[in-house]
C-alpha cells in the first residue's frame, strides 16, 4: 500500500492507466468467457479494425484499441513497461502533458496501422502509447545535455532491437502501431517540453512534421480500399 501511494503521488496518470487497463481486461475476459480474449470480444469492446474505421467511421477505435489487450501476459508486459517509462516522463512532462502525450500517441499508432497494417486484422494493445513514450525519451536522449536522458534512450534503444525479433522470427505481433507509435512520440516530444527546454525552430518543425505525417497516414489508411 505504501507503494502504490508513492507510485500514486508520483505519477497518477499512468497508475490510473494501468488500473483502468486492468479493469477493462477483466471485463474482456468475461465477456469472451476465456482468458485469451476473442476476436468478437475485441471487435465489440472497440479494437482496431480498419473496415469498421474507414467504412463504417468508427474513428473512436483508434483510441479506444490502445486499451484493450488479447492475453494476460500481454497485458502485464505492457503495464510493467508502462509503469517504469511512464512515471518517468510523467514526472518531467507533468500529468496533463504528459496525458495528452500518450493519448496522441496511441492515436498515431493506431493511425499508422490504418495506413500500414494488414486490412482485415483486429489489433489491440497499449504498445503504441507505450512505444510513443519510448519515442519521446529518444528525442529527449539527442536534445539531452546532463546524460540521464541520453542513458534512457541507449537502454531503451535496446529493448525496442529486442522487442521486434518476435518480428522478424514471423510472429503474428502488429508492429505497424509500434513504428507509429514510436515515430509520432519523436515528433511529439518538442511539443511537450516545457517552455525553454527546446528551441521555438525545434517546435516548429516538429509540429509541421506532425502535421505531415498524420496527413500522410490518413491519406494512405483512406486510401486503400
Amino acid at each position: 500500500m505504501r507503494n502504490f501511494k508513492i507510485s500514486w503521488q508520483q505519477a497518477p496518470i499512468t497508475v490510473s492507466l494501468i488500473i483502468l487497463m486492468v479493469v477493462i481486461f477483466i471485463g474482456e475476459v468475461i465477456i469472451s468467457g476465456q482468458m485469451t480474449v476473442s476476436t468478437p470480444a475485441l471487435y465489440q469492446l472497440g479494437a482496431m479494425f480498419k473496415p469498421a474505421v474507414v467504412y463504417m467511421g468508427q474513428w473512436w477505435r483508434v483510441i479506444t484499441a490502445g486499451f484493450l489487450h488479447v492475453t494476460l501476459m500481454h497485458l502485464v508486459l505492457n503495464m510493467i513497461t508502462l509503469h517504469y517509462v511512464g512515471r518517468l516522463l510523467e514526472q518531467y512532462f507533468g500529468s496533463v502533458r504528459y496525458f495528452i502525450g500518450y493519448i496522441a500517441a496511441v492515436g498515431l499508432g493506431s493511425l499508422n496501422s490504418l495506413a500500414f497494417g494488414s486490412a482485415n486484422a483486429i489489433s489491440a494493445g497499449a504498445s503504441g502509447g507505450i512505444f510513443g513514450l519510448f519515442g519521446m525519451i529518444f528525442l529527449m536522449g539527442l536534445l539531452d545535455k546532463q546524460g540521464f536522458w541520453l542513458a534512457q534512450a541507449k537502454t531503451l534503444g535496446l529493448f525496442v532491437i529486442l522487442s521486434l525479433i518476435p518480428v522478424i522470427g514471423g510472429s503474428n505481433i502488429a508492429i505497424s502501431a509500434h513504428i507509429g507509435g514510436l515515430a509520432g512520440g519523436f515528433l511529439l516530444a518538442p511539443l511537450l517540453l516545457k517552455k525553454g527546454q527546446a528551441s521555438s525552430k525545434q517546435v516548429i518543425v516538429a509540429a509541421l512534421a506532425l502535421v505531415v505525417y498524420i496527413g500522410v497516414l490518413l491519406t494512405v489508411g483512406l486510401s486503400i480500399r
